[in-house]
């Protein structure tokens, strides 16, 4: 946290109530630096871990600047519907009559038209929706003096940058840009280039790593990937956390580990994109309000979440690429809260976890898989003081009374069998050889460096040895799917063709001219035909 309060920074008397309300009263350290470059019109350039506060960064200057006019005088971009539609929540409970389309997919147009055609201030939206109604006419991007690029690096990850060229390059010149981006990558760092004017570059990650979360635990765990989910329901027996968001890595496998949890009786409910956005909206409203415990999600639909206090996010095996496994983590630990992030990883993937806590600074915590015995130990534990919390004088005059008719142990056994009637305690899995307990380095070399060496691409091995990378290979596809016409692929160089070499075209040559001299016939030049079979194998 900053030392500095948002009165000190120069909010209004408005915005601060709001913010008292929630009960913020002092900044987080990227909101503290972005406020007054924001109010002063500056471009920002800001690269800030997930859940920093970003969204209250870009929104209070933005809610600063706005005019009391009705055209839309700001643009915010996000990669995914539940982002965007958090964004447009997120300001509503700072001023709550301001008016905001939210332009998303999977939901009527209807709604959004009507939004537009009022004259909303501030358009929410995902680039494929905004592309939409610039195309039917419906958007008009003439008089915007603002844009926000929110998680820009995800957006680069779906494919979407080219959508967002597109955008900008519709917005008439000099409208002040925001872009914020966990990471910087080479496509990130030319569209700040081209579309941002000497932008404030405000850098709260380690440069060249990617931020890490200093207050979230990480706690893998090896086990095959055929009893990853008994594992599961296994430490969600034992630790018992008050909610939890567990990814995967498929849509199919979601629905899979969610019926199979409610099945172990820890009922869970599964979130993808292949889901109609109401139930989406209404699954991920059940899940904020504490309704549902246990959530299955794939990347794609839990990007951008922010649920207050979420303890625990889970890993069914581990994402690609290390900073998605970050954006995984980091829904939890937000806002200086204590959180957990739970990887159940085969041998293979074990290895790269390795690799990515050597790369990025994470520290690393393994654990094993508890066993029955020790599930129903904790829940004894757990039971006991909860027995003890609730005795008063009435239960204790009962509870004598009962002693003398029964023997205690025999009238505990049968207590706890009531209670624990519908309560699991877990699956009983085979038992890990020690070595592979945890994961250790095979190497002098790693075990010296603590850890095997992050897998580097051709172009930074390249670097390395003082030679020039190769170009990449050109894509024959778009972001969408369709395949490029030839002309686009003609226009742009071969990466990978030989250059030829200049000068007249050398004549093709004859057989004549190769050998120096000429077959008789054409039966002559072929002898294993025009000669018997027999008498060929003789010779």
């Amino acid at each position: 946290m900053s030392d500095t309060t948002f009165a000190a920074l120069g909010c209004s008397e408005a915005l601060l109530a709001a913010l008292a309300k929630r009960g913020f009263e002092t900044p987080m350290p990227v909101q503290a630096q972005t406020f007054r470059p924001g109010l002063e019109g500056r471009d920002l350039l800001v690269q800030s871990r997930t859940g920093s506060g970003k969204t209250l960064a870009f929104g209070l200057p933005l809610l600063h600047r706005l005019s009391d006019e009705r055209h839309p005088q700001a643009l915010i971009l996000a990669p995914t519907r539940e982002l965007a539609q958090q964004v447009g929540a997120e300001l509503h409970s700072l001023v709550p009559k301001l008016p905001i389309a939210s332009l998303v997919g999977g939901v009527a147009y209807p709604p959004q038209m009507k939004a537009l055609s009022m004259g909303a201030p501030v358009v929410v939206g995902t680039p494929g929706r905004v592309m939409d109604h610039m195309e039917r006419g419906t958007l008009d991007l003439s008089q915007v003096r603002m844009i926000v690029l929110d998680e820009c690096d995800e957006m680069l990850n779906m494919g979407f940058l080219e959508d967002v060229e597109t955008i900008l390059a519709k917005v008439p010149k000099g409208p002040q840009t925001y872009l914020f981006s966990a990471t910087l990558p080479v496509p990130i760092a030319k569209l700040a280039g081209r579309f941002l004017n000497d932008p404030v570059r405000i850098q709260l990650a380690e440069a060249g790593e990617t931020a890490v979360h200093a207050d979230i635990a990480h706690t893998p765990v090896i086990i095959p990937d055929h009893q990853q989910v008994r594992a599961l329901v296994n430490l969600l027996l034992l630790d018992e956390p008050s909610s939890a968001l567990i990814f995967t890595k498929t849509k199919a496998q979601s629905e899979e580990v969610a019926e199979e949890l409610t099945v172990a009786g820890l009922p869970a409910a599964f979130l993808h994109g292949d889901l109609a956005q109401a139930t989406r909206t209404r699954i991920l409203g059940q899940f904020k309000d504490g309704k549902l415990r246990y959530l299955v999600a794939t990347d794609v639909a839990a990007r951008g979440l922010d649920i207050e206090g979420l303890p625990l996010v889970v890993h069914i095996g581990i994402p690609t690429q290390m900073e998605n496994y970050v954006h995984r983590s980091g829904r939890t630990g937000r806002a200086g809260a204590k959180g957990t992030s739970l990887a159940l990883v085969n041998w293979k993937e074990s290895r790269i976890l390795l690799a990515w806590s050597r790369r990025g600074g994470l520290k690393l915590d393994w654990r094993a898989v508890p066993t029955p015995a020790e599930i129903r130990e904790a829940q004894a534990r757990k039971l006991l003081d909860g027995i003890q919390g609730a005795a008063n004088a009435a239960l204790l005059h009962q509870a004598a009374q009962m002693l003398k008719a029964a023997d205690p142990t025999h009238l505990v056994a049968g207590l706890l069998g009531l209670v624990q009637a519908d309560r699991s305690s877990g699956f009983d899995l085979p038992s890990e050889p020690e070595r592979k307990a945890k994961p250790r380095f095979d190497t002098a070399r790693e075990r010296k460096d603590g850890g095997p060496r992050p897998q580097r691409s051709y172009a930074e091995r390249a670097a390395a040895r003082g030679e020039t990378a190769r170009p990449e290979p050109v894509s024959k596809t778009r972001p969408d799917g369709s395949f490029k016409p030839r002309r686009e692929l003609e226009e742009r160089p071969r990466p990978y063709a030989k250059p030829r070499s200049e000068g007249p075209e050398r004549p093709r040559r004859t057989w004549e001219d190769r050998s120096g001299t000429k077959p008789a016939s054409k039966e002559a030049s072929r002898p294993w035909k025009a000669a018997p079979a027999k008498a060929w194998k003789k010779k």
